[in-house]
């Protein structure tokens, strides 16, 4: 090398660096994977609730969709949430040091801790869902329309069984996830949602169509994590329950589960919160709040939890080789790259709120009111987006260290804000008011995360997030005036469903290309690195197919 070459050069010229590199191409390349197939099946949700919203009266939308959040919450309680984030790591380390037969235990123990805990739950849901559901439903606008409540108990009960299938679908993923297979565990949630679709389009067959949704939520989950089964088979790890618990492995796991599992349940206190103060606001507001949220996980989904998933492992490795620095490197970048979507995604949903309700819901049982109420929601939510992508990339570095104890103190003073918050936001402010608590709950969440990750884990990069930050929005303030063009589009093409549907979509690929161009120009690394983990996944896919020459 010659004696002028920078510090720098030399740095991205070592094997480290190298080796870094390479693994963030890897981790953006299965992210890329990951939200592949999480868009598939993202869509079909967007499909089914689609249907949900125009299928069904208000009354049984409200019912089922209370209830079919109950399992939700406690499978990401059991499953996808404490239970994913304490076994990665561990079972990642033990993977790295060959170590097959403790790998296998590890398999086997955790899986018969999780089916017990989750068996037992479901049952004392069922049993008590009648008690749990007319304390958190007390508000007057929801107990006064007559079998509302009761109908939400009889599904609640139905479903509950649910979370089981999930905890072990999320346990199967994990397992997945950990051996680097990303595919097949995006592409599994897209079973549930075509269960529910076809259960929408023939339930007017059957005389009572809110039973047939709940039981095809039951055979949607039960497919959902059969498919998982064969890979998980050939990796060599299905797991045969042992209740032979005491060893260190097993032992590390259960240490860091309960406090994560107990910041998991803090924070689905929030939800539980929205639930009782949305009883006190007029019927709708349950589906408002619901398709709202699941139009804000659509982004979430694809671009924050694809990027965790596949990141958390990577994580894990450069702890248990005690690299801290290529840890610290890595979550920085990471960081940076979530808010250059995650900036672009929340402008759009602001700015196109009611377009976006209006042709996703509005239709025959969903009307202009229930399409308003859902677009105030959106809006607020909007600035959510940001703050939820920050708190769950953050969040991977704890888990990857195995601290889950401060990701559960800081959740618990989030959820003590929020009570606050809703009692005094909804009362001043109604619906947009109790969004915009769960917005406010999750920014002291994210505050509390970054300052102690700060201090204890790595140093967050704050100079150079600032100065990304600075060049992604310029290129958001152009989408803003680019996403107008809905409006006068949507005038010119006519005033059908379809066309706002073009006219909609449209808007979204200008605005997306019009920040994509300024990223270009600005020469945004997280652009040029997403672009070119998307051009090399793609040169591997048409190579692997290729006809090799004839020697």
């Amino acid at each position: 090398m010659s004696s002028d070459a920078t510090p720098a050069k030399a740095a991205a010229a070592s094997p480290d660096a190298g080796a870094r590199q390479a693994d963030r191409r890897s981790v953006t390349a299965s992210a890329l994977v990951f939200a592949a197939g999480t868009m598939l099946s993202r869509v079909l949700g967007l499909v089914r609730d689609m249907m949900t919203a125009r299928y069904f009266s208000v009354e049984i939308r409200d019912a089922f969709l209370v209830a079919f959040r109950l399992p939700n919450l406690f499978r990401r309680l059991l499953g996808e949430g404490s239970l994913s984030f304490s076994f990665i790591p561990v079972f990642v380390e033990l993977i790295q040091g060959r170590r097959t037969e403790d790998s296998h235990r590890l398999v086997n123990n955790v899986f018969a801790i999780l089916m017990s805990a989750s068996i037992t739950v479901s049952l004392l849901g069922i049993l008590f869902m009648d008690d749990i559901l007319r304390l958190v439903l007390s508000g007057d606008e929801y107990t006064r329309i007559a079998g509302k409540l009761e109908l939400t108990v009889l599904l609640a009960r139905v479903m509950f069984s649910f979370l089981v299938l999930m905890s072990l679908f999320a346990f199967f993923m994990a397992i997945l996830n950990s051996l680097k297979q990303f595919a097949l565990s995006a592409l599994a949630p897209a079973l549930l949602n075509i269960a529910l679709i076809a259960a929408a389009l023939i339930s007017d067959a059957w005389a009572a169509p809110e039973l047939t949704l709940a039981a095809a939520v039951m055979v949607g989950g039960f497919l959902q994590m059969a498919v998982l089964v064969p890979s998980v088979a050939r990796a060599g790890y299905f797991p045969k329950p042992s209740f032979r618990w005491n060893t260190p492995e097993t032992k590390r796991v259960v240490k860091t589960v309960l406090p994560s599992m107990f910041g998991m349940s803090i924070m689905q206190v929030t939800q539980m919160v929205n639930l009782h103060f949305a009883s006190h606001l007029p019927q709708g507001t349950h589906s408002a709040f619901y398709l709202a949220d699941r139009v804000l996980e659509l982004p979430l989904s694809l671009f924050v939890v694809s990027v965790g998933s596949a990141l958390l492992p990577t994580l894990a490795r450069y702890w248990a080789a005690q690299d801290r620095e290529a840890m610290s490197e890595t979550i920085n970048h990471y960081v940076r790259l979530i808010l250059f979507v995650a900036l672009p995604a929340a402008v759009g949903m602001f700015t196109l709120a009611e377009p976006i309700a209006e042709v996703l819901f509005q239709g025959k049982e969903f009307g202009a009111q229930d399409t308003r109420m859902t677009a105030e929601i959106l809006q607020v939510y909007a600035f959510g987006l940001i703050v939820s992508a920050g708190v769950r990339i953050l969040a991977q570095g704890f888990y990857a260290v195995q601290n889950t104890w401060f990701p559960a103190v800081a959740a618990t003073v989030a959820v003590a804000a929020h009570l606050l918050f809703a009692a005094s936001f909804t009362r001043a402010f109604g619906l947009q008011g109790l969004a915009a608590a769960t917005v406010a709950s999750a920014a002291v969440n994210l505050t509390l995360l970054a300052v102690a990750y700060s201090s204890w884990v790595g140093a967050l990069h704050v100079w150079k997030l600032l100065i990304g930050v600075g060049k992604f929005s310029i290129g958001a303030a152009l989408m803003v005036f680019v996403l107008r063009v809905y409006e006068p589009a949507a005038l010119a093409m006519g005033d059908g469903h379809l066309a706002k549907t073009a006219a909609l979509l449209l808007a979204i690929a200008a605005g997306g290309a019009s920040y994509m161009a300024v990223a270009h120009v600005l020469k945004v690394p997280e652009y040029q690195e997403t672009v070119a983990a998307l051009a090399s996944k793609i040169r591997n896919k048409l190579s692997r197919r290729s006809p090799r020459p004839k020697t």
